[in-house]
């Protein structure tokens, strides 16, 4: 079931385009961490060029890592390097537990301390870990398994604890878009929206926040929507 479950979780599922918009990231940036000489991320398919959910998942952590919490590249890549040699996975960061102080990167393993892989292998006392990491959900293993997108660029760079409203899942709608704890995609509440429903309207349908349903459809659409949520 484990490598069946880890098959699905690796799935050529997502366009480039899609991650972009997913986690607000520039093309510059995903080509960064996705082509060699700099290559990361291990893509399952170039061409096409697709991405999976564990792509996804590193790629948020990647970003994360760099952006919120200020890990040099160099500590970055020298614990990625470390886990493709210790560990036996093509994509640790999702594969992993992944912590930070705000220098190194640190990584749980069911059973053992904190090991800090930037620095190849030292324990470490427990490190603080913003909003940003907590929204990638793992199992027991510290597999990531349903990741929770921030919707705004904004939220990201206020650092806000916003809530969870998109959620990603390979388990749910073949790994499309859904609000969070739904089967409902975004993709398709932007649908409704673009056929005329309004977001209230819609709101009530699902019986949700009128707030959360609107988040979902400018996250899907890429734009504010004029509606206001009441």
């Amino acid at each position: 079931m484990a490598n069946r479950n880890n098959k699905v979780l690796e799935l050529p599922n997502y366009s480039p385009i899609e991650a972009v918009r997913y986690f607000h990231i520039p093309v510059s940036t995903l080509a960064y961490w996705t082509e060699e000489p700099n290559a990361l991320v291990t893509l399952p398919s170039r061409r096409p060029r697709l991405l999976s959910f564990k792509n996804l998942v590193e790629l948020y952590v990647l970003e994360g890592l760099r952006k919120i919490h200020g890990v040099h590249t160099s500590r970055i890549r020298s614990a990625v390097d470390f886990l493709l040699q210790t560990e036996r996975s093509r994509h640790p960061l999702a594969d992993y537990d992944i912590r930070t102080e705000g220098k190194n990167v640190v990584f749980y393993k069911k059973g053992k301390p904190l090991i800090n892989a930037s620095l190849w292998g030292q324990y470490e006392m427990e490190p603080i870990i913003s909003g940003y990491l907590h929204r990638v959900e793992r199992d027991p293993h510290g597999v990531a398994c349903r990741l929770f997108p921030y919707t705004k660029r904004e939220q990201i760079e206020q650092k806000l604890q916003s809530p969870q409203t998109v959620e990603i899942n390979p388990a749910v709608c073949f790994g499309l878009p859904v609000l969070a704890g739904s089967r409902i995609t975004t993709g398709f509440l932007a649908s409704r929206y673009r056929g005329g429903d309004s977001v209230s309207s819609i709101a009530n349908s699902y019986g949700r926040p009128v707030a959360a349903i609107k988040e979902a459809i400018e996250w899907e659409l890429g734009k504010n929507l004029r509606e206001e949520a009441a």
